[in-house]
């Protein structure tokens, strides 16, 4: 089993124009609100260990430079690249969540880019908001494990891996995982 990437380490500067598509990796951008960042960054983290690449904005140093110069064409520009680039868009649900204005920018040009979508609720929240609904409804370790391994591609992956490796993975990021989702 190959470890997947962040691929926002892959985006150096402003002149970067990478398309990862033609990867043979899927690729899950995480959507966020900044308050949830340490939950994000563990998500991404099994996720990556599950073998997927994950567009994690905290890594994107373009994204990280439009922020501090405020500069709200570069963020936009920097979001939708990272979406672009992404075949897939796992949303993290806290009641943080409902003040983010990025997440539903996200979920919607996702929608419109027809990405995958899917939500992961997180402890600090109780219910998906509406727009939310009508995609893929993670309730917690167990469900976003289930979508993993039913993600094309995987089986290719998971053939060619002892199922103790993959146990003792899972394993290994359940109880750090536990702290932001549900079993």
């Amino acid at each position: 089993m190959g470890k997947g990437k962040n691929r926002a380490y892959s985006y150096i500067n402003e002149s970067s124009n990478f398309s990862f598509l033609s990867s043979l990796s899927k690729c899950i951008f995480i959507s966020h609100k900044y308050e949830d960042l340490e939950a994000a960054q563990a998500v991404a983290d099994y996720i990556t260990d599950y073998g997927f690449d994950v567009y994690l904005d905290d890594r994107d140093q373009s994204l990280q430079k439009a922020v501090k110069r405020n500069d709200p064409r570069k963020i936009v520009e920097c979001i939708e690249r990272g979406l672009n680039n992404s075949s897939h868009i796992l949303v993290l649900v806290t009641d943080n969540t409902r003040t983010s204005w990025w997440v539903p920018y996200e979920t919607g040009y996702a929608k419109k880019g027809k990405k995958e979508i899917a939500s992961l609720l997180l402890k600090k929240a109780d219910e998906f908001p509406d727009y939310l609904k009508i995609e893929a409804m993670l309730h917690g370790f167990e469900d976003l494990t289930k979508y993993l391994n039913g993600m094309q591609g995987h089986m290719q992956m998971a053939e060619s891996t002892s199922v103790n490796m993959y146990k003792q993975m899972q394993d290994r990021h359940q109880s750090s995982l536990l702290n932001y989702i549900r079993k």
